[in-house]
């Protein structure tokens, strides 16, 4: 079943005061995420005008300098590159959110950790909403599902403007473990982490191909490892990073980045983003990631997936996960 947002096009330029520019993103959150996915969107060429507001304007103001020195390297693209505030990011045709705390220890519950988040973002997306943003907002923080469902009920947004990098970074992670094991590239595999970006995660193996081949049938993939080590293995990618360095950034900032291109060229380019779900496999009002079709507007079409069985029972084990983790944060609040 596939669905179509009604959404507004973004409006087009003028030379107001309050005029959008068609190619400007702003990023909120100018930690390792935010400058990792403002790194990777410089060194795109639809980018001409980068937006970064973050909590000190003298160390966004050092991170807008390097920024500058790095695209004044001949034959790279001319970037403009602004220490702003709200007013400029409700100005952007993107906004994304990279802000938020990140888990301080083994002991903090993900319902904390939504906890402090939740009111970062509501804080952000009610600014910029008081600016008059009409744009598109990218979700970056976590748990990012949760608050691209909250970022987008702040903000009064359609649905489709508001995208949680959803399973992106998953779904990569998955093709290249594949790859690897096939001894092939990964542009060659097709498949996806479909649910939740975390543990209740599924991968969807039963519509898995490589270069148009069942991955099953796939000549050496009866050598592949059991698929739930893989999807573990998946799973446990992003601890894994930050158990030896302290956090992820790279792949997470050109998911960014790939998301503002799809958006900015009106790309209409099939993505893993966290979207809201309205029916699709039988799971209504909450964000889960799933392949969509990402152009100007955003999300703008929903793809379900035909899933097996057991697929079908995980993605919506995953939804029910989530409004759970609503539920109790409601309550938190409520105390």
């Amino acid at each position: 079943m596939n669905k179509s947002y009604q959404t507004e096009a973004l409006k087009p330029a003028d030379t107001s005061a309050s005029a959008t520019h068609e190619n400007r993103v702003c990023i909120i959150g100018c930690g390792r995420v935010g400058m990792a996915s403002a790194y990777a969107l410089i060194q795109s060429s639809f980018l001409r005008e980068l937006v970064l507001v973050g909590r000190s304007q003298e160390q966004t103001e050092g991170e807008v300098m390097d920024l500058e020195h790095a695209v004044a390297v001949p034959m790279k693209p001319p970037v403009k590159i602004i220490n702003g505030d709200y007013a400029e990011a409700a100005r952007s045709s993107i906004v994304v959110v990279t802000a938020g705390e990140a888990t301080s220890g083994p002991d903090e519950s993900r319902l904390d950790l939504l906890s402090k988040n939740a009111v970062i973002v509501r804080d952000i997306v009610g600014k910029l909403k008081a600016e008059g943003f009409a744009g598109i907002l990218v979700m970056a923080s976590n748990p990012v599902d949760i608050l691209a469902q909250i970022a987008q009920e702040v903000s009064g947004l359609p649905a489709g403007q508001v995208i949680g990098t959803g399973t992106l970074v998953d779904t990569a992670r998955l093709r290249g473990l594949l790859a690897e094991e096939l001894g092939i590239e990964p542009r060659a595999v097709d498949a996806y982490i479909i649910g939740e970006h975390g543990d209740s995660e599924i991968a969807v193996w039963s519509g898995a191909r490589v270069a148009g081949v069942e991955l099953g049938r796939y000549p050496g993939a009866q050598a592949l490892p059991d698929y739930g080590d893989i999807l573990d293995r998946v799973r446990r990618a992003a601890p894994e990073v930050v158990k030896r360095k302290g956090h992820t950034a790279y792949a997470i900032g050109l998911c960014v980045q790939r998301i503002c291109e799809a958006v900015l060229r009106n790309e209409r380019a099939v993505l893993a983003v966290s979207t809201l779900l309205q029916g699709e496999y039988g799971i209504e009002g909450v964000y889960l990631g799933t392949p969509c079709v990402v152009g100007k507007n955003g999300v703008e079409r929903v793809i379900e997936l035909d899933l097996d069985a057991g697929e079908r029972e995980g993605m919506q084990a995953s939804g029910n996960l989530l409004k759970s983790m609503r539920q109790d944060l409601a309550e938190q609040e409520r105390a």
